[in-house]
């Protein structure tokens, strides 16, 4: 198994999870500014979104997507309890604080280190971030 990534982006949790599983992967770093891997292969021919994290299985066949990964990891070591069993309202309630983490604090964090970004528009995201974390801390 494989798990392509690149060290700070959302490919972060995926790796954590493989190595709290004791599953075996093999890590490939994805350059997020080039999408090229180390040999030179394009990534965009092996996840035409471009982006990580990405975990091949020994069968060729890919999943993407951070808060399915996670899930997948967690389900193949269920007496690791890295999750909740599936079906039950513990494991869709997982499954919502994996969503709101991806769309509502993650993606915001794009705004702010673009450098093309007008800072207006920065203030902004800043103060829906603060939001956001304030819900959390709740």
């Amino acid at each position: 198994m494989k798990l392509y990534y690149s060290p700070g982006a959302c490919s972060l949790s995926p790796h954590i999870a493989l190595h709290e599983a004791g599953l075996p992967f093999e890590l490939v770093l994805v350059s997020t500014k080039t999408h090229k891997l180390a040999d030179g292969t394009d990534y965009y021919s092996i996840n035409p979104k471009g982006y990580v994290p990405l975990l091949e299985f020994d069968d060729g066949t890919r999943l993407t997507e951070g808060p399915a990964i996670v899930q997948w990891i967690a389900d193949q070591v269920p007496d690791r309890h890295l999750a909740p069993p599936a079906g039950t309202i513990e494991r869709y309630r997982l499954m919502e604080w994996l969503n709101f983490i991806s769309t509502e604090v993650h993606k915001q964090f794009g705004v702010i280190y673009n450098p093309a970004m007008p800072e207006e528009a920065k203030t902004v995201v800043r103060t829906r971030l603060n939001d956001r974390f304030g819900y959390i801390n709740r």
